[in-house]
């Protein structure tokens, strides 16, 4: 499907479009605007064929794509508006080639930190070809990006961003060991080092430490999180220094007994491959998720929280709703001229937050803002 480059109007690449991610996208595209067209591409052709034939519209395609081959790569997204990458985050930098290649706007699910950090390396080269690229713009990072931009900007100045997510499965709980989410973003957020920004400085922490008991909203609930490599670490400290901010750190909800399990697996040789064929559970999706911002000024402390819920129409958990819809927004928004920026842009920087909060309200995800005294 090629385009003339000035009519590529709202023409869409969903890389890795047959995930559990990916479907999402594609059907939040489809939804939300009747001249959105998009591209299934994904290794998985058979699958992606059969996904794009379920729509049962011109305006939804497939075709074979290798994330692992920019110069192929790049001949699929040329004639396209944006790519939507939703493949594992070690290939982020081989479809950012492949997008300013084929002059393609370019979005991702995030680089767990130290991707991230080389991807913002390639600000110079998409601001040169008139490009954005906005990498991580999923639920975390993505919206809990956005939320901590809406409690800075509640305060003059700004001494840490605390992030926690939260959530809960009301399903029965499955007698097999299961993963919630990708086998082996669950096994490098539990096993790689993560980082912090402890005053002033970035710094390593151990795997698996910084456990704390976090009391959300009803009906999440109060949740144990623990510390993982995450994405916003690497850009929120750089966006909000003029602020003052000196702390910043993730925490995520896991059962412990699922942490002590994968461990215990890993220490007897199991390999992410082993993990990533577990089955899936079958169960209708019937989940909760909440994304929290706590933001401490002088005198201020200003919480955010996201809240998702399971979209059993789309058989799509809370986690996958709340991480499909935004790159699915703000591929839009930059496709329509709402986000003009050049370069590479993390999400805090480059989304505007009033009308990406407002289409998430369309879409059931609710924003709840409070402020407190210290």
């Amino acid at each position: 499907m090629t385009r003339n480059r000035n009519n590529l109007g709202r023409c869409f690449v969903i890389l890795g479009g047959v995930g559990a991610i990916g479907r999402v996208v594609v059907r939040d595209l489809f939804e939300s605007h009747a001249r959105n067209h998009i591209l299934v591409a994904d290794f998985n052709e058979a699958a992606a064929r059969e996904y794009a034939r379920s729509f049962r519209s011109s305006r939804v395609t497939a075709a074979f794509a290798d994330a692992t081959k920019p110069r192929p790569l790049a001949k699929l997204l040329g004639g396209h508006a944006v790519v939507i990458n939703c493949t594992q985050h070690d290939f982020n930098l081989n479809v950012m080639q492949a997008a300013l290649a084929a002059k393609v706007h370019y979005l991702d699910l995030g680089g767990l930190f130290s991707w991230t950090r080389r991807q913002l390396k390639l600000n110079k080269k998409f601001r040169q070809a008139r490009l954005t690229a906005i990498p991580g713009m999923g639920c975390s990072p993505g919206i809990t990006n956005v939320l901590t931009r809406a409690a800075v900007e509640e305060l003059e100045r700004v001494d840490s961003v605390r992030i926690r997510v939260g959530a809960k499965d009301f399903n029965a709980r499955p007698a097999d060991f299961f993963f919630p989410y990708s086998a082996q973003t669950v096994v490098e957020e539990l096993t790689l080092t993560p980082w912090v920004f402890q005053r002033g400085r970035f710094r390593k922490v151990k795997p698996r430490t910084g456990w704390e008991r976090v009391r959300f909203p009803e009906p999440v609930g109060t949740q144990w999180v623990v510390r993982t490599r995450h994405s916003e670490v690497a850009t929120i400290p750089l966006s909000f220094v003029h602020k003052g901010l000196t702390n910043c750190d993730f925490a995520v909800s896991f059962d412990r007994r699922f942490v002590r399990e994968v461990v215990k697996r890993l220490q007897n040789g199991w390999t992410v491959r082993e993990f990533a064929r577990l089955p899936t559970p079958r169960a209708k999706p019937n989940d909760y998720e909440i994304s929290r911002v706590i933001v401490t000024g002088h005198r201020k402390i200003i919480t955010v929280d996201c809240h998702a819920k399971a979209n059993r129409a789309w058989h799509a958990s809370a986690g996958d709703v709340d991480t499909g819809c935004p790159p699915s927004i703000v591929a839009q928004m930059i496709a329509t001229g709402t986000i003009a920026q050049r370069g590479v842009l993390p999400p805090e920087v480059a989304v505007p937050m009033k009308p990406f909060f407002r289409e998430l309200r369309k879409r059931g995800i609710r924003i709840v803002m409070k402020a407190n005294k210290p």
